[in-house]
């Protein structure tokens, strides 16, 4: 299972390359691989570069797995940061599209389908996002949790001009941009990939928050970019994942430490541009996304106007989920003190977050609610993201009918 070292030792081109980056995790990742591989579908590959400080668990678990779709890269003998782990992925790649999933996480391969369609009605379509489910693995239930599935199964293309606007400048004043393209839960086509890593320094990947790189990239650069709100994916979220922070003060400053540790780069420690810290109690997911779009578009010469406003409104809005008052109060600190240094506190009257108000109940019930079934996770007889998507598939758009274009799609 060793990468190929030669060109002529490729296997043939297929639609699909399924990269699953990993370290440590090697349950989840075998979890994952089991999923997958019953699919039958056969034009796409898994790639799995493990990263792991001991590589005995995914060495042995490939031995014994005869399945030609999947092929192990095995660790280097040194520890790599995560970007470097996602780069050297994409030279052992042999499909026409690209995506990349978490191990703890899940990929329909139908998604082959959905991919051909739109290739048929866009020839020219280089980016293709779709609706993602969202699971805890049992492990990650501190507190009561729900899964979510998306209900929708319209397509569309999607305007880059809109889709830069929120990325780029959170024109939406939420706490994540939503953007829906890249290549973490979405596809890209080859060529795209090429013609990134020639117009950005040589790389596929330059910032540690890799996911984000790529969306700002991809939105960059993207020609033509679809859309299926039908989810294809499932985002899952083991108590060792990096969003298992949202759940988890104690969790998040472990996670903080291991990214400090771990990042081989410079570019989140010291931004002048965004002085937000990334390393204290108070961290956020949306501090960290927000630092990866100002660094690229400071870098690349992106025009930013608008963005300050509206990253207060997220900031704020990230506070107001926050899971527990000590958490609420390391938050506001934590982004009070960014917006107080950056541009000589220009900006910090703009950062009034509301006092923090305790839930009453905590995901108690199960129900439907704008376009989302949401499910009690204590309530369910299913234990991974493979599982849980199939479960799911009985209540949405079946594949077939979407792949056919039984929804019409929307210019």
């Amino acid at each position: 299972m060793a990468p190929f070292t030669r060109e002529s030792d490729m296997p043939p081109m297929v639609s699909l390359s399924i990269c699953i980056p990993t370290r440590n995790r090697q349950g989840y990742c075998i979890e994952t691989m089991r999923a997958i591989a019953g699919s039958g579908e056969r034009d796409f590959e898994v790639i799995v570069a493990d990263n792991s400080d001991d590589p005995a668990p995914l060495r042995q678990a490939f031995d014994s797995f005869s399945d030609h779709r999947f092929r192990l890269v095995a660790p280097q003998g040194r520890v790599l940061s995560m970007v470097d782990n996602w780069e050297r992925l994409i030279p052992e790649t042999a499909g026409h599209w690209i995506s990349v999933i978490g191990d703890d996480d899940y990929i329909d391969p139908a998604v082959g389908g959905l991919i051909r369609r739109f290739e048929g009605l866009r020839p020219d379509v280089e980016a293709i996002g779709w609706g993602r489910m969202n699971f805890h693995w049992p492990d990650n239930r501190p507190v009561p949790t729900l899964a979510s599935v998306p209900t929708g199964a319209g397509c569309w293309a999607s305007d880059r001009v809109d889709l830069q606007d929120r990325l780029f400048r959170w024109s939406e004043g939420r706490s994540r941009p939503s953007c829906g393209f890249g290549i973490y839960h979405g596809a890209v086509r080859r060529t795209l990939m090429e013609r990134i890593r020639q117009t950005y320094g040589g790389r596929y990947f330059e910032h540690p928050v890799v996911d984000y790189d790529s969306n700002c990239k991809v939105v960059a650069e993207a020609r033509s970019l679809l859309y299926c709100e039908r989810p294809f994916s499932v985002l899952g979220e083991c108590a060792a994942s990096n969003s298992a922070s949202a759940l988890s003060l104690e969790r998040l400053k472990v996670l903080v430490e291991t990214f400090k540790t771990e990042s081989a780069s410079d570019l989140i420690r010291a931004n002048p541009d965004f002085p937000f810290t990334l390393f204290e109690a108070g961290a956020s997911l949306c501090v960290s996304i927000a630092a990866t779009t100002v660094w690229f578009c400071r870098k690349y010469g992106i025009d930013l106007t608008g963005f300050e406003a509206n990253f207060a409104r997220a900031a704020m809005d990230e506070c107001r989920y926050s899971p527990s008052l000590e958490a609420y109060e390391a938050k506001v600190a934590n982004i009070r003190a960014g917006f107080a240094a950056w541009d000589g506190g220009r900006w910090a009257d703009l950062f009034e977050p509301a006092p923090f108000n305790a839930p009453k109940t905590v995901n108690a019930l199960s129900g439907v609610m704008e376009d989302m079934i949401h499910l009690r996770e204590d309530r369910l007889r299913v234990t991974t993201p493979g599982e849980f998507y199939r479960y799911a598939e009985h209540a949405i758009m079946p594949v077939g009918h979407v792949v056919a274009g039984t929804r019409s799609f929307v210019t």
